[in-house]
Formats: structure tokens, C-alpha cells, sequence
């Protein structure tokens, strides 16, 4: 059945759909000039609406219908194959430019890229820096690629599982920014989430198995006066810095909140190099 663009609006809100997320939808995926609509001009639906609609009720995320995100002043296609990225992630990239823009970064790393907006961003930040990305997912590095080609940004894109072939290769960043798997299996996520790749969202009945990889070999990766962020869980805060102590004891460990004042961050330099 074809309904109107008013009948669509209170569709959408009904189900819970953001107004930002309504708008993008009318404008990317049906050509609608949304703001037309606020002032009473009525267009018909295209007749996709109908299963958009079911889709979405049934907690399809917007963002995979509309088929990009803004991230940090860069355009990034998503996918069904990669996490979309979050708010969060982009208060990641803010305090990864202000603690950093000043100090000398010649390479970095974005592990565990997915969709490659952490190293599209770094490459916004430090222009003049070698950027690497990398994941386990051919789907990932594709989705990374195609990325880095629409926003012209050069990026070497590696297919490895964590630090692996970084190790191998002997090779060393200045600069590492990471948002790894870190939710419980046994956590119940929201139903949007069921959407996304699940084996970039979970990682081992404590969460904390990306991690356990990661650090067993971050020590021979970072350079001698590098600097790594990753995003955590917020419930797993305590549980993830006392690993880090652990597996990197000669590392200095700082939990940074994120807008909300949750444990979101943490930024790890070796001891004599705070």
C-alpha cells in the first residue's frame, strides 16, 4: 500500500525512529526534502517504504538502510559486514586530536577497523602521518577501502587477527587507536544490535578476550614513546585496567570518561613516557 510522506512520519515515530535518523531516510533513501514536509507539502511514498518500515520495527538500524554515517567530518559508508559507528567512538577521536595534534606521530594504527572511520580520521588529524588499518574480516577491509577511496584518504589496509602481522613484520606506531570487541556473550544488547557483525560486539564470557590478545603483543608494536587509546565497557572498566596491569605492567593505564562520565577510554603509555 502506498501512504503519503505524513502518514510515513507518524509511521516511523511511531515505532521510535529519531527525527536526525527520519530526515536522513527522506533524503538519502527516498528523495524526499523532509523539510518541505514540516511545512505541509505531501509527497507518496516510493512503494520500498512499506518493508523499510517492517524492517525497521522489527529493530533494522536506520543507518544500514540509509548507507552511511557522518563521522567526524568524514563520510562513512556502513554496512551490514561492520558496526556502525557511535557517538562514543567519536569522543575517542576528539580526545585522541587533543591530547596528540602537537606531538610528532609519523605512523598509526587503527586495529580492529571495521568500517576504517578511526583511520580515516586519523589520517583528517595528522595528514602527513603513515596510517594503517586493519581486521580479521575481508568484509571489513573492503568496506575500509572503499571508505578511504570516497574520502581520498591514503591508508594502508592490512587483513590480519590483531597485532599479528604487525609482530611478524617487526613494525612499530607512534600511535595506536582501537575499538575492540568488549561485550560480555552473555549480555542481552539491544535489539538493533542483533543486526551488526556480533564477533566485532562480543568477546568471551568476560569480555575481555580481544584484549587479552591484543596486549600480549601491543609492548612489541608500540613505539618507545607511543601512545594507544581504546574504547572499553563502561561496566568493565576495573576488570579491564586490572588486565592491563597485568599482561603490561610497565605501562601506565588512564581511565578517560566520556560525556556521560562512564569509564569509556583508556589510554596506555609505558611508565616514563606519561
Amino acid at each position: 500500500m502506498v501512504v503519503n510522506s505524513d502518514k510515513a512520519i507518524s509511521s516511523l515515530k511511531a515505532i521510535g525512529t529519531p527525527e536526525a535518523d527520519i530526515r536522513d531516510l527522506f533524503r538519502f533513501r527516498y528523495k524526499i526534502d523532509y523539510d518541505q514536509t514540516k511545512l505541509g507539502r505531501l509527497y507518496m511514498m516510493p512503494e520500498r517504504f512499506n518493508n523499510d518500515l517492517e524492517v525497521l520495527a522489527a529493530g533494522y538500524p536506520p543507518a544500514y538502510l540509509i548507507g552511511f554515517v557522518d563521522f567526524y567530518h568524514q563520510h562513512i559508508e556502513v554496512n551490514p559486514h561492520v558496526l556502525i559507528p557511535r557517538p562514543e567512538t567519536e569522543e575517542l577521536m576528539e580526545i585522541v586530536e587533543q591530547r596528540q595534534k602537537k606531538t610528532l606521530i609519523n605512523s598509526a594504527l587503527d586495529l580492529c577497523c571495521g568500517s576504517g572511520c578511526i583511520a580515516i580520521s586519523l589520517k583528517h588529524i595528522f595528514p602527513h602521518a603513515t596510517i594503517y588499518a586493519s581486521d580479521y574480516s575481508p568484509y571489513a577491509i573492503q568496506t575500509t577501502q572503499q571508505n578511504c577511496d570516497i574520502n581520498k584518504k591514503e591508508v594502508n589496509i592490512v587483513l590480519t587477527s590483531f597485532l599479528h602481522y604487525f609482530v611478524e613484520h617487526n613494525m612499530r606506531f607512534d600511535l595506536i587507536v582501537c575499538n575492540p570487541p568488549y561485550i560480555k556473550t552473555s549480555e542481552v544488547l539491544d535489539a538493533s544490535l542483533g543486526y551488526e557483525p556480533q564477533d566485532a560486539l562480543y568477546s568471551g564470557e568476560d569480555g575481555l578476550n580481544a584484549f587479552r590478545s591484543i596486549f600480549s603483543d601491543l609492548n612489541d608494536v608500540l613505539s618507545e614513546h607511543g601512545v594507544a587509546y581504546f574504547e572499553i565497557e563502561a561496566s568493565n572498566s576495573n576488570e579491564t585496567v586490572a588486565l592491563v596491569r597485568e599482561a603490561l605492567p610497565q605501562y601506565n593505564c588512564e581511565v578517560i570518561q566520556d560525556l556521560t562520565r562512564r569509564d569509556r577510554f583508556i589510554r596506555l603509555t609505558k611508565s616514563y613516557n606519561q
